[in-house]
């Protein structure tokens, strides 16, 4: 069995004990995160296996940390709220953690470029991002909900004045493209060098 197969199997251990650790609390609305997260954990596996798609250990490693910081510590745990840099910080690492989800995907036609296929996991990456802001929005529209930060009443504000120009929405959608954008940049270096 790789090593990579182990980290999986820890994390969806990890999640049946905080499973279980939440049905002896009673608190059932964390434990449809976990179920989430379960779900999400499965995603690298079933490219592999149906897809071909081999994700190199790092990048699956990345998006472990991120599911668990985004759905887990963020949402269930409140983590965004507590911390203004806490949504930043998932932006870049998610922003680098899927260059390598891109290039695993364009590296299974043989013959391009190393450059087109580093080209290819940077846009995918921000790409992804885009697709997800774009999620946020349509969530909020149709469930009133503030994963965009734009209700004026909100714990965390990015740093907005009063007196701002724009509304802290479009703050927040920019923070998260610009963290994502300066992820990219250092996964890009190190896979020049790697690939």
């Amino acid at each position: 069995m790789k090593l990579l197969n182990y980290y999986e199997i820890i994390f969806l251990c990890l999640l049946i004990i905080l499973a279980l650790y939440y049905v002896f609390k009673h608190e059932y609305k964390i434990i449809k995160s976990i179920a989430l997260m379960f779900v999400f954990s499965l995603l690298p596996a079933f490219a592999r296996t149906f897809f071909r798609i081999k994700i190199d250990m790092f990048s699956i490693l990345l998006y472990f940390v991120i599911l668990f910081m985004a759905i887990y510590l963020g949402s269930s745990l409140k983590f965004y709220d507590k911390y203004k840099w806490w949504d930043r910080s998932i932006h870049f690492l998610s922003g680098a953690g899927f260059v390598g989800f891109g290039i695993a995907i364009i590296s299974l036609n043989p013959g391009i470029s190393k450059w087109a296929v580093i080209f290819f996991g940077a846009t995918f990456s921000i790409t992804l991002h885009v697709i997800w802001e774009v999620l946020e929005y349509i969530s909020d529209c149709l469930t009133h909900g503030n994963a965009q930060r734009w209700q004026k009443i909100n714990a965390n504000n990015n740093h907005l004045s009063e007196n701002a120009l724009q509304p802290s929405g479009l703050v927040d959608t920019m923070n998260d493209f610009i963290c994502c954008i300066v992820g990219v940049i250092p996964a890009v270096l190190l896979w020049s060098i790697a690939l």
